[in-house]
């Protein structure tokens, strides 16, 4: 964390001065739940600068807007990570809470993933992906929340996909920033997958969360250019891969399902060294 410091005068006709100090996050492992929050609204416009950099450092609003504007926008240049998604691989938002949607219906506390995908099967990862590149695409609630319905699960539960469908709208009432929130910590974690899986994982502006051969060996699709020439993502790269996993045998669909996603990738980087030897 970066110490600021912020001297005033509480009375501008008085020569009486007063301090307050606050502190910035300088990377995203120190950005706490709150601060994503507002790190999304800023994405979106939806924060103004006094607003966001009270929220990072700490310090009140009414403080803040006795700065000069020169004096934001140095304290703004202490928040420059913002717009470098850099890899990440804990989930910062640890929880949501789904209000009661009934009388006799409990509230619901859903958790978030451990760190680096543990616990995360390759069936719930399939799901996740795929509706967070849906949701990229179309920018649709119900693809943004069955991403989100596809994360964060009770303590103890093992996904099934009919919790995406029973919870989805049940997430859709949560604050908009807090789901954009999430979005984020997502990229954020494509850019740590990028790293531990390279052979896996492309960055920025090739095909995201693809694999330029299948595990079987066989070329997946060239990338579909869209607006501007860019490469567009397939959102069913995932279902393919899996397939390619599983092919005709459908009674074991389960079995590769169910295992996690760290062991499905290391696989999948022991394949394609074996197919680069071949070839």
């Amino acid at each position: 964390m970066k110490p600021v410091t912020i001297t005033y005068r509480p009375l501008s006709f008085l020569p009486i001065y007063r301090t307050v100090t606050g502190s910035f996050p300088q990377n995203w492992g120190e950005v706490s739940a709150r601060q994503l929050i507002a790190i999304a609204c800023l994405y979106k416009n939806r924060i103004s600068d006094i607003a966001f950099i009270s929220a990072m450092s700490g310090i009140s609003k009414r403080i803040i807007n006795r700065c000069d504007d020169y004096e934001r926008y140095k304290l703004m240049e202490c928040l420059e990570f913002v717009g470098d998604q850099k890899p990440y691989h804990e989930f910062i938002i640890p929880s949501i809470t789904l209000k009661r949607q009934a009388v006799w219906k409990p509230i619901l506390f859903l958790y978030a993933p451990a760190g680096k995908l543990k616990g995360i099967t390759f069936g719930q990862f399939i799901f996740a992906d795929s509706y967070f590149n849906n949701y990229l695409e179309s920018q649709k609630d119900e693809d943004l929340n069955k991403f989100i319905a596809s994360l964060y699960l009770r303590k103890r539960d093992k996904f099934k996909e009919e919790w995406v469908q029973c919870r989805h709208k049940a997430i859709g009432k949560l604050d908009r920033n807090t789901r954009e929130a999430i979005v984020i910590n997502w990229q954020l974690m494509h850019e740590w997958l990028a790293l531990a899986y390279p052979l896996i994982f492309q960055k920025h502006q090739e095909l995201a969360s693809t694999a330029s051969r299948s595990a079987s060996g066989e070329p997946l699709p060239e990338p579909v250019e869209g607006e501007g020439g860019s490469p567009q993502r397939d959102p069913n790269t995932w279902i393919k891969i899996f397939q390619n996993f599983v092919g005709d045998d459908i009674l074991h669909d389960d079995v590769w399902a169910s295992k996690p996603i760290n062991t499905i990738f290391q696989y999948m980087t022991r394949k394609y060294k074996e197919n680069a030897k071949k070839h």
